[in-house]
């Protein structure tokens, strides 16, 4: 089973891709709208809480244990302000149980990334990323593997993925092969 995150604050461009490449057996969350804490910085997930964590929200109820039991983990961004949404930085800081207890070590994660303009116009921005993924990577004993950008177009016009990417279908296709 692979566990795919939309990490947008949207249902929309990454929702809709993440939902394209779904195959019957995968678990899929949204962050979208939920009740997702900050982690506290209290070090008490170093003690391997039952729960892993004091904080009781939709990431230690929900995500935690399809964590725990996926095989690969694919996580989708839109591109702020040229990072990640604060909204799956917050899922990847609320990992520290998992690093403390090495519960990533064997799984792999994946990332697509969606901006608006083409790779070229974001290429410095998703390097950036890249490379600090692959230093969490390292730090939590997980394999890290970029799958994918999208181009989603201009946000004041028409900001469909769909439309826009004129890749779009080939490298659905593409992502799908590389999860098989």
């Amino acid at each position: 089973m692979n566990l795919l995150i939309n990490g947008s604050n949207r249902e929309k461009n990454c929702f809709n891709i993440l939902k394209a490449i779904q195959k019957k057996d995968d678990e899929f969350v949204s962050l979208a709208r939920q009740n997702i804490n900050f982690c506290l910085g209290c070090n008490a997930c170093v003690r391997r809480l039952d729960n892993l964590c004091v904080l009781s929200d939709y990431i230690t109820t929900n995500v935690y244990e399809k964590i725990l039991v996926s095989e690969k983990i694919v996580l989708a961004s839109p591109l702020y302000m040229s990072q990640i949404s604060g909204l799956l930085k917050n899922l990847i800081d609320r990992l520290n149980p998992f690093y403390n207890h090495q519960l990533l070590k064997d799984k792999t994660i994946y990332l697509i990334l969606v901006g608006q303009g083409s790779y070229e116009d974001n290429e410095e921005e998703i390097n950036c990323i890249i490379k600090w993924l692959s230093g969490v990577s390292e730090w939590f004993s997980f394999s890290f593997e970029f799958l994918e950008y999208f181009c989603s177009g201009d946000i004041n016009n028409n900001n469909d993925v769909i439309k826009n990417d004129v890749s779009y279908s080939n490298k659905i296709e593409k992502i799908k092969e590389k999860l098989t």
